[in-house]
């Protein structure tokens, strides 16, 4: 289990955007379909493609990671997290509430911000989030995202395609989903509204191309010891993989654990039996920091028992590796609560290892399935620090990630230290 699994709180990422808190006021016993004529939609009405389901324009080669275009946000109504912070040292902030005008797009906000005269401090910090900010930041709707009923959700994923498509024209969406409420003691645990949560993602995506990673921590903290949990599990995940892959342009991959918490047989068996076939593949390492080079290796396991399934890693805070724990039987492999020292991994993108010194037929790229700075809790064993909430950005501790940004799949000397 891990320390999100534990203390997840998550509200919502997307929820605060203005225009969205006012709409939740009249959608809350409306049905999704209410909302659709006064929301947007994509003008891509092509057919579904599955070797570029992206539509990506010029697309060529076999990874649909390849050219992506996936939304990089600007503050622009609470936009990405690292770009709002940013907006605030910089004495912006105004930007994140702007609800009218002309949206700026992350490119010219970034210009805007490095003419400016700052102190050495402030463009310290400042450096340091852009190395966030200039790369997409998957956005998270979750089981409490604005009170997580099936309208609150749709009209969600609609404020973000919305300022999406206002900002980025052309961009694809990058969406995480967190809809499986996780139960403690290893019991069975339900969300009654867990359909209508993933049927609203459904209606509000549409035909918009979007990068989908289906529910972080479902199979990394499945209590196996339990039939019950797992068949509960597997049953969940078959309902959302089925729904989200009638979407016409979305790549869609589900949670498949990290090497250092689970086994792949156990991850494969969850997997085969949740239509995981369906889509392109599965994502590891979402809420732990194990080193990239490791999960690729787990990752080729699962792929091999899964009929070559694909798979991407998540490289938000693995630039150093885990900490480990002092003991892993009663703690775990590592330490999951921000663990200090850490750092960013191997930048976002297309790569199937080569040039990291370990190719795999199977790995499609590196991603950050939660933005870098996330926190885990507001407390953590054996720190008097105090961090922002489960589930929300804190920029003290983005900062600190960048700062030790490594462009390294593994540790020196096996892998070559490259600071970013």
């Amino acid at each position: 289990m891990t320390w999100r699994g534990r203390f997840v709180l998550m509200v919502t990422i997307g929820a605060l955007a203005v225009a969205g808190l006012a709409a939740l006021s009249s959608a809350s016993g409306a049905s999704p379909n209410a909302h659709a004529a006064s929301q947007c939609t994509s003008s891509d009405t092509s057919p579904s493609n599955p070797a570029n389901p992206l539509d990506t324009p010029g697309f060529t080669g076999t990874d649909p990671l390849s050219g992506a275009n996936l939304f990089v946000e600007s503050p622009w109504q609470y936009g990405g997290d690292a770009a709002d912070a940013i907006a605030n040292l910089v004495g912006l902030g105004w930007m994140s509430r702007e609800e009218s005008g002309t949206p700026m797009p992350w490119s010219q906000f970034e210009a805007k911000v490095n003419s400016m005269h700052l102190s050495k401090s402030v463009a310290y910090k400042v450096r340091m989030l852009e190395k966030i900010g200039e790369y997409p930041q998957a956005h998270q709707f979750s089981v409490y995202t604005a009170g997580g009923s099936g309208p609150a959700i749709f009209t969600q994923v609609q404020n973000y395609l919305c300022r999406m498509q206002r900002t980025s024209p052309g961009a694809d969406a990058e969406i995480t989903t967190y809809f499986i409420k996780h139960g403690s003691d290893c019991t069975v645990s339900n969300n009654p509204n867990f359909d209508a949560e993933v049927d609203a993602v459904k209606q509000a995506v549409g035909n918009f191309p979007a990068l989908i990673f289906v529910e972080e921590d479902a199979i990394d903290t499945i209590c196996w010891r339990n039939p019950a949990v797992v068949s509960q599990r597997e049953q969940l995940l078959k309902y959302e993989i089925d729904t989200l892959s009638q979407l016409p342009h979305a790549l869609l991959y589900v949670e498949g654990g990290t090497s250092d918490a689970n086994n792949p047989r156990q991850v494969a068996r969850v997997l085969n039996a949740s239509d995981a076939s369906k889509i392109r593949g599965f994502f590891l390492n979402d809420t732990h920091f194990n080193w990239a080079y490791k999960e690729i290796q787990f990752g080729n396991k699962v792929a091999k028992l899964t009929g070559g399934l694909h798979f991407v890693v998540d490289t938000r805070g693995d630039g150093n590796g885990p900490l480990k724990t002092k003991n892993p039987v009663k703690d775990g492999n590592e330490v999951l609560c921000n663990p200090p020292g850490r750092g960013l991994g191997p930048i976002p993108g297309a790569s199937n290892g080569t040039s990291y010194g370990m190719y795999s037929p199977y790995l499609d790229g590196f991603v950050w399935v939660t933005t870098p700075g996330e926190s885990a809790n507001s407390t953590c064993p054996g720190s008097n620090k105090h961090y922002a909430n489960s589930g929300i950005f804190d920029p003290n501790i983005a900062i600190a990630y960048a700062s030790r940004a490594n462009n390294r799949i593994g540790p020196s000397p096996r892998f070559k230290s490259q600071p970013w």
